[in-house]
């Protein structure tokens, strides 16, 4: 993947954010990451709904900062 780095503005998500950003990573990872424990049909459309949720999130960050810069 490419993309800009974060130039030291601070974290990319707001701590207010982080906990449910951790949440879809870990739906995420469970499904598909390095030790992932989980197969099953409901645990992948849980990870695809968190994949989702996340982008969505993620691209509202992006247009939001592009405002304010």
């Amino acid at each position: 993947m490419t993309g800009q780095t974060n130039k030291g503005s601070g974290p990319l998500v707001p701590a207010s954010d982080r906990q449910v950003v951790d949440e879809w990573l870990a739906r995420i990872t469970a499904v598909v990451g390095w030790d992932a424990a989980e197969d099953s049909p409901e645990a992948c459309r849980t990870a695809a709904e968190a994949a989702e949720e996340l982008s969505a999130y993620l691209w509202m960050l992006r247009a939001s900062r592009r405002r304010t810069a």
